[in-house]
């Protein structure tokens, strides 16, 4: 996915240097991050050099984090990396300390944290410290939840009040039967209930946030029920409603053009060759080592999510050593000169799902469902 493209970021100039302001979208969904300081400002062009330099030792701070607070969930997609790597990492929480030392050392320069990767951030026990913490450093913060969690009143009280920006909850059927496909050892009846008591409990509170999307990966299985989960999403009174589109490692490409991939062209984020069941090879570049800073639950800087064994971490974080510094040594040094963009040998860039897409982003439609997402 493309994040502050240079087409965008031009005309926001004047609002970003006059008003401290500066809007964009991720996956789609449009954010805006306010009150920013100088020296966020500054580091975010001079930081922005690296996607044209590529220097083997990136200049200034990352603007972008993503962050996994576990690397265990409790369903079992049969896509997802943390249900088909289960064996080859051990189960891990990032302890809060060394979320606070990453934060206190970068946050003051970070623009946007994603607060997951390969695992279900709210089986976290420290989960709403941490969103909290970030947001001290004036943050957006975005993460995301299959829902299959306990939200009760005085839980979601805490959603609303730690100042989350976004919330994703995946929802890939309306019916149960659909959504067990995918989402297997899922309750949907659940999900449903825990998104109707945030809802209730942001309208009681008063507050716009978090945002709640309502993410429908699109499958050969679900695409029957798209527009019972638009008619799903009104009554839910959520913000978004947004469809991906499914993606899958290439070891599986077989199995995943045969039994994964929509009959709808719009959703489809590959094309098939003649063999139908393997998918067509795109140019394919990559700016993930320069542009954004990846902490996995392990406590340790890796090049991107999709380093889940952390074959290639950078190095450990602990309270000695910053993660700038990690970021920028020799590890990291190395395997930038080495990365060409993502074309090379490395198990995780001939495993990314980004490779050969035909769309610049998984999410590919968006729907607003009230008013408060369209809020100045």
């Amino acid at each position: 996915m493309k994040l502050f493209k240079i087409q965008d970021i031009i005309p926001q100039i004047p609002n970003l240097l006059f008003r401290r302001r500066f809007r964009f979208t991720f996956e789609l969904l449009p954010f805006e991050v306010r009150e920013l300081h100088l020296k966020k400002i500054w580091n975010f062009f001079y930081a922005g050099l690296n996607q044209f330099l590529l220097p083997v030792r990136p200049v200034g701070y990352p603007v972008i984090a993503q962050v996994e607070p576990v690397n265990f969930c409790n369903l079992s997609c049969p896509l997802c990396l943390t249900t088909l790597e289960s064996d080859s990492r051990p189960k891990m929480a990032l302890s809060f300390d060394t979320f606070k030392h990453f934060i206190d050392t970068i946050g003051d320069y970070l623009l946007f944290i994603v607060l997951w990767m390969n695992g279900e951030p709210f089986l976290h026990p420290d989960i709403f410290r941490m969103i909290s913490y970030a947001k001290s450093k004036k943050v957006i913060v975005h993460t995301s939840t299959n829902g299959n969690v306990n939200f009760n009143e005085d839980q979601a009280a805490m959603l609303v009040e730690c100042g989350l920006d976004s919330l994703v909850v995946g929802v890939d059927g309306a019916s149960q039967e659909t959504y067990t496909r995918y989402r297997r050892g899922g309750d949907l009846e659940l999900v449903l209930r825990n998104i109707r008591t945030v809802i209730k409990v942001k309208q009681e509170k008063g507050s716009d946030t978090p945002l709640v999307n309502l993410r429908f990966i699109v499958m050969k299985h679900n695409e029957n029920e798209i527009p019972a989960i638009k008619k799903l999403a009104e009554e839910l009174q959520i913000d978004f409603l947004t469809f991906r589109t499914v993606a899958s490692v290439k070891a599986l490409e077989t199995d995943f053009c045969r039994y994964y991939l929509p009959e709808t062209r719009d959703y489809r984020g590959y094309e098939n060759s003649a063999e139908k069941s393997r998918r067509k090879q795109k140019r394919f570049t990559c700016m993930r080592p320069w542009k954004r800073i990846t902490l996995s639950a392990s406590g340790e800087v890796i090049p991107c999510e999709y380093d889940y064994k952390n074959t290639h971490a950078f190095g450990a974080l602990d309270t000695k050593e910053s993660p700038l510094s990690i970021w920028k040594g020799k590890s990291g040094r190395d395997f930038r000169s080495k990365f060409n963009a993502g074309n090379n040998h490395y198990y995780l860039c001939r495993d990314c799902v980004y490779k050969d897409m035909v769309v610049d982003d998984c999410t590919v439609e968006i729907f607003r469902c009230t008013q408060t997402s369209e809020k100045k």
